[in-house]
C-alpha cells in the first residue's frame, strides 16, 4: 500500500505557487525541526511525491533540488539524485533519473541545478543527497516518516543507480532494517516545471480548496502574532529556513483599505498586514516561502480560500489553499495583506 500523504505533511506538502514556472517548489516541510547526521558510512536520504495526487501532470521537468544544511563536510563529494517510480510502496526498484556531484560548503539551505534539466514521466518522484559520513541535515519534528527513506551498506558504498544494491534500505519509521525513527521528514525540496492537470501552465486551479487530513497537524507549534492572534505562521520557516536571519511582523489594517476582491470572490474577515525585515519584499517575493494558518467562520470553512495583496498598488492572489478541519493553510511567497476568501 502507497502511504505517502494525500496532499501535505504537517502544515504544506504542497506544489507552492511562484512568479515563474521555473520557480516552483514541492516540499514535504512541516512544523518544528530537529538535527540529523551521517555515521559510519556514506548514506541516501531521499524524500517521496506522488505527482498524482498533487494534479500535476506528467511529464515534469526537475530544475534544482536542495537540503536544508547544518554541517556541511568541505570537501567530500555529496551526490543528489532524482527517481522514478511507477509502481509506488518501496522505491527500492525506482530507476534513476539523474545525478550530479558537488561539494557542499556552507551550512543553510543548499541547492544543486540539473542542466540540462531532469525529466520525470512515473507517478512517483523520489529526490535526495548521498551525503558523507559527518554530515548533518535538518529535518521537521512531526509527520509521516514513512516519506523519507534511508540506505547504506555498512563500511562502503553502494550503486545509486541500483537501490537494491544498498544492504540496508527502508523508511525512516522507526522498522527495520533502517531502524531510525525520524519522527518527521527530512528538509528536501524539489523545485519543478509543472502543468496541472486541468491542462493550465504554473497556476492552481482557481477556487479550489484542498482538503487535508487534520490528524497530521499539530497547531499549537505555529506562532501567533502578538497583535494578530488569529494569523498564524510556522516559526520552523524562519528558524531553520532563514537561520533567524529574518524578522516577521503583522498588524490589522482597517477594511476600507483593502484593494478591491478579484473578481468571482468575495473577501471575508480580518485584514492582516505581514511584513518582513532582514530580506527584500514588496514587489520582490521572498526566497523561500512562510506557512501561514487561520481559522475561517464555520460557514465558510469549506470553500475559505488565503489570499495575499502586493505590489504598488497592491493586488490580490488567491493561493492554493489546504484544509485542515477548522483550519486553512498556505505558502505565502509575498509579504503584504492576507485575508480570506470565498468564491462567488
Amino acid at each position: 500500500m502507497w502511504k505517502i500523504l494525500t496532499l501535505l505533511s504537517v502544515m504544506l506538502l504542497l506544489i507552492t505557487s511562484a512568479t515563474s514556472a521555473d520557480n516552483t517548489k514541492l516540499s514535504l516541510n512541516g512544523a518544528g525541526f530537529s538535527v540529523w547526521f551521517i555515521s559510519g558510512e556514506p548514506s541516501l536520504v531521499i524524500n517521496g511525491f506522488d505527482l498524482d495526487s498533487l494534479r500535476v501532470a506528467r511529464p515534469v521537468t526537475v530544475e534544482s533540488i536542495s537540503i536544508s544544511v547544518v554541517t556541511p563536510v568541505p570537501g567530500a563529494t555529496v551526490e543528489a539524485v532524482v527517481y522514478q517510480d511507477s509502481n509506488g510502496g518501496s522505491p527500492v526498484d525506482a530507476r534513476i533519473v539523474g545525478r550530479q556531484s558537488l561539494n557542499i560548503q556552507t551550512s543553510g539551505v543548499a541547492n544543486v541545478t540539473f542542466s540540462p534539466p531532469l525529466t520525470v514521466t512515473d507517478r512517483f518522484m523520489w529526490v535526495g543527497f548521498y551525503l558523507p559520513v559527518g554530515f548533518e541535515f535538518y529535518a521537521d519534528r512531526s509527520g509521516s516518516s514513512v516519506l523519507t527513506y534511508w540506505g547504506w551498506t555498512p563500511n562502503t558504498t553502494f550503486d545509486l543507480n541500483n537501490l537494491s544494491s544498498a544492504t540496508v534500505f527502508g523508511p525512516a519509521n522507526g522498522t527495520a532494517p533502517v531502524n531510525i525513527n525520524m519522527n518527521g521528514i527530512a528538509r528536501i525540496t524539489a523545485s519543478i516545471t509543472r502543468t496541472f492537470s486541468d491542462g493550465s501552465n504554473n497556476a492552481p486551479i482557481v477556487g479550489q480548496q484542498i482538503v487535508g487530513d487534520p490528524a497530521t497537524v499539530n497547531f499549537d507549534v505555529m506562532d501567533r502574532y502578538g497583535s494578530c492572534g488569529a494569523l498564524r505562521y510556522d516559526r520552523a520557516d524562519i528558524s531553520v529556513t532563514y537561520r533567524d536571519n529574518i524578522d516577521i511582523y503583522c498588524k490589522i489594517i482597517a477594511d476600507f483599505l483593502a484593494p478591491t476582491a478579484p473578481t468571482g470572490y468575495t473577501r471575508i474577515g480580518t485584514l492582516f498586514d505581514v511584513y518582513v525585515f532582514g530580506v527584500a519584499s514588496g514587489l520582490d517575493p521572498l526566497p523561500d516561502a512562510v506557512t501561514h494558518c487561520l481559522r475561517p467562520r464555520e460557514q465558510d470553512r469549506t470553500r475559505a480560500l488565503i489570499g495575499v495583496a502586493y505590489g504598488a498598488p497592491r493586488r490580490w492572489e488567491i493561493l492554493p489553499t489546504v484544509r485542515f478541519g477548522d483550519f486553512i493553510c498556505a505558502e505565502v511567497k509575498f509579504t503584504g495583506f492576507i485575508s480570506y476568501f470565498v468564491p462567488n
